[in-house]
């Protein structure tokens, strides 16, 4: 029981900050969820949607209303924890894939140490990536006798346009907070923060007069970026085309016009690319990072959120589209909620088996091969290894919504 106190407290002092916001509904749910936990009572889905969202004829299967209400909520979690709460003894989680609660202590560690291992870290990606390349570039082998791909079909345009190619990675931004206090230093990777957009919001909200904040001049890569310059690299050798390589941190946007660009990598991060995500039917949400499509006459649209532990089995959801630029070059993007569908949806364009399959899957709904489209993805994976996927949704970008949003 006393323990059971403690506990409430934690909820009250959370449900009262300011960063976690005045909506009851959220409000309601942290508490429901909480002492379903206690009593050991994990809801399921159905149970919350009628209970907290008062939806009695709620389908899980139909609906992803109560996983987006859950996300929402583990998001006003981390934003406390950044803020109010970042000193609180006892963290309250509500892991990926569940609704039950869990009341985890902080552990202390050394500044020093989270300093020197988010840098070992930038050092082993940055290192992968160099030695990637560099097979690629001189090690390569020259038998490589087996075109994995058909020059008539998706890759067309990018084999035979006189436009250079210019491959953009979604990185992850950091940035270094010192306390001059203590004449300490540390790097920051924070979820929330993507961009120099984010890091200028977030430093107008963290005032802290003794915490300084510096935006670093490189960035983190995720270890797939190795992997996906390798199978391209596949290609455009074996096609003898080149291209050349950005981060999106890096990325100069008045190179825009004059390139053709493949941009791989989880969609939070593609910067100034963001606004090629949105389509008629088809676009994402960077507010919930969700996929939304928008097919009824009526307005109703469907909610793809990924859900599972990231580590272990999970289920993403990812986009492939093609769009023009604006100096009638192509526009690539291959773009994931979480990096497993970023993933999967380059593999879309170099496997043979799975390129095959979307380029069969394009011709059957339309008749040809679109010019403009997008494609969604369901992908699931165990710890971003072993992955399967299917398409969902193949939407034709038509050329008048093009020039109606130029």
């Amino acid at each position: 029981m006393k323990k059971n106190h403690k506990y409430s407290q934690n909820i009250a002092k959370i449900i009262a900050s300011k960063s976690f916001g005045k909506s009851n509904t959220y409000s309601n749910l942290l508490q429901y969820l909480v002492s379903s936990t206690l009593q050991k009572s994990i809801p399921k889905e159905t149970t919350i949607a009628s209970e907290i969202l008062g939806k009695t004829d709620f389908d899980p299967s139909q609906s992803t209303l109560v996983r987006v209400y859950a996300y929402n909520l583990r998001k006003k979690l981390g934003t406390y924890y950044s803020t109010e709460g970042k000193h609180d003894k006892i963290i309250v989680q509500i892991p990926k894939g569940s609704y039950e609660v869990k009341f985890v202590e902080r552990k202390s560690v050394k500044k020093k140490d989270i300093n020197l291992l988010n840098r070992k870290i930038g050092i082993t990606l940055f290192l992968i990536l160099i030695l990637s390349l560099a097979y690629n570039a001189f090690l390569y082998p020259t038998n490589y006798n087996t075109n994995p791909v058909n020059k008539d079909g998706l890759w067309k345009d990018l084999l035979t346009e006189n436009k250079p190619l210019m491959v953009i990675l979604g990185d992850l931004f950091i940035f270094q907070e010192e306390d001059t206090s203590k004449g300490t230093q540390k790097i920051i990777r924070d979820p929330f923060i993507n961009s120099l957009e984010d890091y200028d919001q977030f430093t107008l909200e963290h005032p802290q007069t003794n915490l300084k904040y510096e935006p670093l001049s490189y960035s983190l890569l995720i270890y797939n970026s190795a992997l996906w310059i390798k199978d391209l690299s596949e290609i455009f050798s074996y096609n003898q085309s080149d291209f050349t390589i950005r981060n999106m941190v890096r990325f100069n946007p008045k190179e825009l016009p004059d390139n053709n660009f493949m941009v791989i990598g989880m969609m939070k991060t593609f910067g100034l690319f963001m606004d090629y995500l949105k389509s008629p039917k088809l676009f994402y949400n960077i507010q919930d990072q969700s996929i939304v499509y928008r097919n009824d006459p009526d307005g109703r649209e469907t909610v793809y959120l990924p859900y599972g532990d990231p580590n272990g089995h999970h289920t993403d959801y990812g986009l492939i589209t093609k769009v023009p630029g604006p100096n009638n070059n192509n526009i690539y993007l291959f773009g994931g909620i979480w990096d497993t569908a970023a993933s999967q949806s380059l593999k879309y364009f170099t496997s043979p088996k799975l390129l095959h399959e979307l380029e069969v899957g394009l011709k059957e709904k339309f008749g040809e091969l679109p010019k403009y489209y997008q494609v969604l993805l369901e992908v699931k994976g165990i710890d971003r290894m072993e992955l399967s996927s299917k398409i969902l949704i193949m939407e034709k970008i038509e050329s008048k919504y093009l020039l109606d949003n130029d």
